[in-house]
């Protein structure tokens, strides 16, 4: 485990995941047993690197259509796919992100061709 110096408060992880605190605690009691942050001796809660890969997941499925119960059995499961694939989340999230990228980069260049 990491040590708490290592890990991040509730605010430092809504400013870095643009999810607000009150969403992350709404989807740590959602998704029963699937977000669980450490917790301080005084009960303050404490997120890793794996928990922020974690929230990045839930955005992406949620962005998909997902509910938050679907999203609760798809990730008790491991995150394996109807192929067995422990990683296809991670393919999945990357694909997404390069998807963004590519559409921003896309809209900018339409939008300097505009300007010409």
């Amino acid at each position: 485990m990491e040590s708490l110096h290592q890990m991040l408060t509730i605010q430092e992880v809504s400013h870095r995941s643009n999810v607000t605190k009150h969403t992350l605690r709404f989807w740590e009691k959602e998704l029963e047993g699937v977000l669980v942050p450490h917790r301080t001796k005084g009960g303050q809660r404490r997120y890793t690197s794996k928990h922020l890969f974690l929230i990045e997941e839930i955005k992406r499925l949620k962005k998909n259509g997902m509910s938050l119960p679907a999203i609760r059995r798809k990730l008790d499961h491991g995150y394996n796919d109807s192929s067995g694939n422990p990683n296809s989340h991670k393919i999945d999230h990357l694909a997404d992100q390069i998807a963004e990228m590519v559409r921003s980069t896309l809209y900018r260049f339409l939008e300097t061709e505009k300007l010409d």
